[in-house]
């Protein structure tokens, strides 16, 4: 029988309900609402609505907001060559193709060269992040008013908190440091290499509120277990005794993964009755 692994904090999984048990299977990384979705049977706007909610009133989210204004002071600038429309002048190397372009919408003008001109960009992939998290924090508020009374109570959301964060987020984005800088994730190539960067302790409040946001749920696991009902909270049960028996045959832990078609864990797929439109398929299915 394999040990029962620990969720963050020390807390042993066999003191944990069987939502928050199920759920520290999850891959790491993967969508939090997809399945959040999935294994509460939730609509997926409000699955989005619940995390968005769920990460605004985290105090990573906060301390990210109070220490922008820094970031913002040390953005870093790239340089870039943009094409320039001159006239009666050469600023820089002829883009002869272009140039030649302008000159036939100008009936012929030998005057006009479109030139490659340096030209300064906050337009960076950090700033981009960081335009992007400030973007999606502006629209808590708006998460939190989309929710039905009985799920803010649930979730013991603090309404006057996040219409805070978002009102500050709200008014950082409209800063003119930020004005042409695209609200854009990074890839990951780009976030591996500005986590290893010596930028990276200037981006320490971004980066943790990243590690928050990939995984909500994690602490305190209440959360989750406010939004379970007791149903759903049978239909978990269920499913994490039959993922403990086949762990217990194969000596190997099984994590949990989205589909588009439920939640799969180990030789186990799980379809909560309220995504099962269908209506035929059943709530657990043996798929190896």
């Amino acid at each position: 029988m394999l040990p029962e692994p620990e969720l963050n904090g020390g807390t042993a999984l066999g003191s944990a309900s069987p939502t928050s048990a199920v759920w520290s299977r999850r891959v790491p990384g993967s969508d939090s609402a997809l399945c959040i979705s999935a294994l509460l049977g939730l609509p997926g706007d409000q699955a989005e609505d619940i995390v968005s909610v769920t990460v605004a009133g985290s105090d990573s989210a906060w301390d990210f907001l109070v220490q922008l204004d820094q970031s913002l002071s040390s953005m870093k600038v790239s340089s870039e060559h943009v094409p320039q429309r001159c006239v009666n002048s050469v600023r820089g190397s002829v883009l002869w193709s272009e140039t030649i372009t302008a000159r036939a919408s100008a009936l012929g003008n030998e005057e006009i060269f479109v030139c490659s001109v340096p030209s300064r960009s906050f337009d960076t992939p950090a700033n981009r992040w960081l335009a992007a998290t400030v973007l999606s924090l502006s629209a808590a508020e708006s998460a939190l008013l989309r929710l039905s009374p009985d799920i803010i109570e649930a979730m013991s959301a603090n309404s006057e908190h996040i219409a805070r964060v978002a009102d500050v987020a709200s008014r950082r984005r409209s800063d003119k440091r930020l004005a042409g800088v695209r609200a854009e994730l990074p890839t990951v190539r780009e976030r591996w290499r500005l986590q290893r960067n010596r930028r990276s302790s200037q981006l320490a409040p971004l980066l943790a509120l990243e590690e928050f946001a990939r995984d909500p749920f994690a602490e305190p696991s209440k959360l989750l277990d406010g939004l379970t009902d007791s149903t759903t909270a049978q239909y978990h049960s269920e499913l994490l005794r039959l993922v403990r028996e086949e762990e217990s045959e194969t000596g190997e832990p099984q994590e949990l993964r989205y589909t588009g078609t439920g939640i799969e864990l180990g030789r186990w797929r799980f379809l909560h009755p309220n995504l099962n439109t269908a209506g035929s398929r059943p709530i657990f299915q043996q798929i190896r």
